[in-house]
């Protein structure tokens, strides 16, 4: 199975819209830009910069994905369209870069979740996948995520080789396996980071 392109968003690029929608217990909640600034490409190709951290992959050879954002909501987020024209491709995906404040002091004493919000549509096939670079190791998570309207995952790092302070970089793909429906609603999309339960 074919998850992703090659290339991946910068930490530094990652650092907007830094908040805490929701999520409690969470020391670090974050709403990635798409969700709340809007300012789209139209038709973005495979590997484009759709707004600040966030990167959008395909494999398709024929057709077009083409980007809308809805109004933004006074306390909350502006919802995202992905909608598919003659779209030949068996994946697309969403890299989204984790800010640095997510990376600071990241360790195995955390977990991090994507909590996604899919409207009354449901979702296709989609999965989360947690990327963590550390000096020239690159530590990989993959999760599939329930077929319902708000769903999400988490990922307990206490399994990863990772020391604290030690992380460089991070980023969690979300993407979406063929046959693709014409459209993708993402109303909202939020990651958080906190502390696990210690026994």
């Amino acid at each position: 199975m074919r998850l992703i392109g090659r290339r991946r968003p910068t930490p530094e690029a990652a650092a907007s819209s830094l908040s805490t929608p929701r999520l409690p217990g969470a020391d670090r909640a974050w709403r990635p830009a798409p969700w709340v600034d809007g300012g789209l490409p139209a038709s973005p190709g495979n590997g484009a910069d759709l707004a600040e951290g966030v990167r959008l992959f395909h494999d398709a050879t024929s057709g077009a994905v083409n980007l809308s954002s809805g109004p933004a909501h006074p306390e909350g987020p502006r919802p995202l369209e992905l909608r598919q024209e003659g779209f030949d491709g068996g994946f697309l995906s969403l890299a989204i870069a984790l800010p640095q404040p997510f990376i600071e002091g990241l360790g195995r004493h955390h977990l991090l979740g994507i909590d996604v919000d899919f409207g009354a549509a449901g979702l296709p096939r989609a999965f989360a996948r947690l990327n963590l670079r550390q000096g020239p190791n690159l530590e990989k998570m993959l999760r599939g995520l329930p077929e319902t309207g708000p769903t999400g995952t988490e990922f307990d790092l206490w399994a990863l080789e990772t020391a604290p302070g030690r992380v460089e970089a991070g980023w969690i793909d979300l993407i979406f396996e063929a046959p693709l429906p014409p459209v993708i609603a993402i109303n909202d999309l939020v990651i958080a980071r906190r502390f696990r339960a210690q026994f």
